[in-house]
């Protein structure tokens, strides 16, 4: 995992330094912090330029989920594209490593709705195995979460996505639906796994 200083960061956006740090608060970049200065993932600065906004103010996260929910299936990948840029604060996102042997343990968690991949294949969409996990999980959980499953933050490889949700998606489905799967793996930037998946939404 290749790292930029702020000032790179900054140059490749073309923004100021005030925006990239709005950007690393917000949860749109990646970055650790070393004293003073910052690490930015340069895996996350080619994610958010896949999905760098429009002008606009983003939707909130609830009229976030109405809009997927309630959208019709996007016609193509561009549509996938334009959708994903629209939502992208649907959930607050934390990449964290957590020890393999604990992995298996997610699946039965009621806590956690899956997304991304995990979500992609169980509908159908024939992608190979996910590298990482997309889990959705209540803020309510999110600490117990992180500690029972000892998620470190700091960790060079993350393997699973912990996206903070302030409500759930109710129903006993421990999968959300297809187009979630769709817009999670374009913020991984995976436009190829995305694109299987959304034969699965139509």
């Amino acid at each position: 995992m290749s790292q930029l200083s702020v000032d790179q960061a900054a140059d490749a956006l073309g923004v100021s330094h005030v925006q990239v740090g709005r950007l690393i608060d917000a949860g749109e970049l990646d970055a650790k912090r070393f004293g003073r200065s910052w690490a930015i993932d340069s895996d996350s600065l080619h994610r958010y330029r896949v999905l760098r906004p429009r002008r606009g103010r983003p939707l909130s996260e609830r009229a976030a989920w109405q809009r997927v929910l309630e959208a019709e299936p996007p016609a193509d990948i561009d549509e996938a594209i334009d959708l994903a840029r629209f939502v992208r604060r649907r959930s607050r996102n934390e990449r964290v490593r957590i020890l393999p042997a604990l992995d298996a343990r997610i699946d039965d968690d009621p806590r956690v709705r899956h997304g991304g991949a995990h979500a992609a294949i169980r509908h159908g969409a024939s992608i190979g195995r996910p590298e990482q996990r997309d889990v959705y999980i209540s803020a309510l959980d999110a600490d117990a979460f992180r500690s029972d499953y000892r998620a470190n933050p700091n960790a060079d490889h993350p393997n699973v996505v912990v996206r903070v949700v302030d409500e759930l998606i109710a129903g006993d489905d421990q999968f959300l639906p297809p187009i979630v799967a769709v817009l999670d793996l374009l913020d991984a930037a995976d436009t190829r796994a995305a694109s299987e998946a959304l034969r699965a939404v139509r």
